[in-house]
């Protein structure tokens, strides 16, 4: 068994052929192997001059031949390794956790059972580090196979064990931290339950403790985690410290990235959207692909832009696993980018694959959802619910806007005001212009107008023409019922008739809806019915 297969989430290449060695530049051959002694140090020099998989490698070879007689020096060598080695591979954290149980004679086939439920040793007769590094390589591969909730399990149990253990013992330990930490810490935010704490605390150990890169990932990590939720002040503030750290290579930069594109798209800084949607695309996307997926449908403005979203979409579907897509922030994004396409092409928003759950996300998507189909109670009720549930702000904006306007529609205009006027302080604070989209223009206008504040320019900010769904939001009963018969091929008289009103009272409405709907035909209006769904 050689450490690196241990690798729950992203194998290593096992085609490490020839990995060099500190003095030929060559792996030993077969029956040539360095003395248990000088192991330790030959990983060590491969990894300076080479790598560290090049440093992998040459312990990697050695596994077998040293893994029962000696242990210890297998254990130092994988310690000697850099902390990005850690980083690409988090089960080298239980190939040490493994030897160790190796050394101090336990029975090395129980070590996979440590602090589990199913069985092995209860936390208490472990060492807490034990229990930490296996934390932290079970997330991992409980995260990266769509296990969310057996991977925020683990992490907790982790984190648990970090909060009880000295401060002797945490400083002991502090080299291996930021490692663990960065772990737990995406298995939060995959799941949807934090993940802040533990990147702050892997951004400030990794930067006391010399390890640039581990720094520069907390960093990005952050920067994308608060730029999600709409706090863009707090994203900028990581975006850039994380550019400041110099480290070599950009394999752990896409979240640097996708954040950077995301406040652009959300402050609507149209020029530099393409600069770094460029600088994503020479990145490995690794965890992000469902991320990355909702940023280049938010950024989508020509027809090649939008067909590359719908590819992106559909080949996730065939290749993630089903449980990804269907939780945490996976089925989040996925379905965010799926309403955001539908809302591009005027239609209805496609049924996206996810766990049922009382998720905020989830009552604010039935929120938007109600107040398209103009059912105005509902919308109230489910942006009420998503409202009690999350504080990130772009949620809490988009929440209150759709309650703004959906008391607009019925008549409680002072309601509506103090909704609107506190979606507006949220989106003004961090300049989110983006969440004003959510609603009709009409809305928009007549709420801004009332209330005396200016709203940022609200186009949208693909420069298309999207807002469809909020347009018909916008109309009244009476807009929406002719709207559905102007789709059919009934006269103005017979549409009359159909409603037991004048023939002038529908020449008035569709006059209205013509307006509302920014068309002068009726065969364009019909054409925005069908594409809804509504005719």
């Amino acid at each position: 068994m050689r450490c690196f297969a241990l690798d729950p989430g992203a194998a290593i290449d096992d085609k490490l052929s020839d990995p060099p060695s500190t003095r030929s530049g060559q792996s030993p051959h077969e029956g040539e192997f360095l003395s248990p002694e000088a192991l330790p140090a030959a990983v060590a020099d491969a990894a300076r001059t080479n790598g560290w998989r090049a440093g992998l490698a040459v312990q990697s070879a050695h596994w077998d031949h040293f893994v029962t007689s000696h242990p210890e020096a297998l254990l130092a060598s994988i310690r000697s390794l850099p902390g990005e080695a850690f980083v690409e591979i988090p089960s080298l954290l239980v190939a040490v956790n493994y030897l160790q149980h190796v050394i101090s004679s336990d029975d090395p086939r129980r070590f996979h059972d440590i602090a589990l439920a199913e069985g092995g040793r209860a936390d208490d007769e472990s060492e807490p580090l034990d229990v930490m590094i296996n934390s932290a390589g079970r997330t991992a591969g409980y995260r990266t196979s769509g296990r969310l909730a057996d991977a925020v399990r683990s992490a907790r149990q982790g984190r648990r064990i970090l909060n009880e253990v000295t401060a002797a013992e945490r400083a002991e330990r502090q080299m291996e931290l930021p490692h663990l930490l960065l772990q737990w810490g995406r298995s939060f935010e995959v799941a949807d339950v934090g993940g802040v704490l533990e990147y702050e605390e892997a951004w400030e150990l990794s930067n006391l403790t010399g390890q640039p890169l581990i720094a520069r990932r907390a960093a990005a990590s952050l920067a994308w985690l608060h730029a999600a939720h709409g706090r863009l002040n707090e994203a900028e503030t990581w975006i850039a410290r994380g550019r400041q750290i110099t480290t070599i290579g950009s394999r752990y930069d896409a979240p640097l990235h996708l954040a950077a594109a995301l406040v652009a798209i959300d402050r609507h800084d149209i020029d530099s959207i393409p600069g770094h949607l460029a600088d994503l695309s020479t990145v490995p996307i690794g965890e992000y692909w469902a991320a990355e997926t909702w940023v280049r449908a938010w950024a989508a403005r020509t027809e090649p832009d939008i067909v590359q979203v719908e590819t992106l979409l559909e080949a996730q579907r065939l290749s993630q696993p089903e449980t990804l897509r269907r939780s945490g922030a996976f089925a989040r994004y996925l379905a965010a980018a799926y309403d955001r396409l539908a809302t591009i092409r005027g239609r209805n928003t496609t049924p996206v694959e996810r766990d049922s759950d009382p998720s905020a996300f989830a009552h604010l998507m039935s929120a938007l959802s109600a107040y398209r189909a103009g059912s105005m109670h509902a919308a109230l009720d489910e942006a009420a619910r998503a409202l009690q549930e999350d504080r990130g702000p772009r949620l809490q904006s988009a929440a209150k806007l759709l309650a703004a306007a959906a008391r607009l529609s019925l008549g409680r205009s002072e309601a509506a005001a103090t909704s609107f006027t506190t979606a507006h302080a949220i989106i003004e604070i961090e300049r989110l212009y983006s969440s004003y989209s959510i609603i009709a223009p009409a809305h928009l206008r007549e709420l801004s107008e009332s209330t005396g504040l200016p709203v940022h320019e609200s186009a949208d900010p693909a420069g298309l023409s999207a807002t469809t769904g909020p347009t018909l939001a916008s109309l009244s009963r009476r807009e929406r019922q002719v709207l559905v018969h102007l789709a059919s091929d009934l006269s103005l008289q017979a549409i009359a008739d159909t409603l037991f009103v004048s023939k002038n009272t529908v020449k008035t409405t569709t006059s209205s809806l013509y307006r509302k709907l920014g068309v002068n035909s009726r065969q364009a209006a019909a054409d925005i019915a069908q594409r809804a769904g509504i005719a």
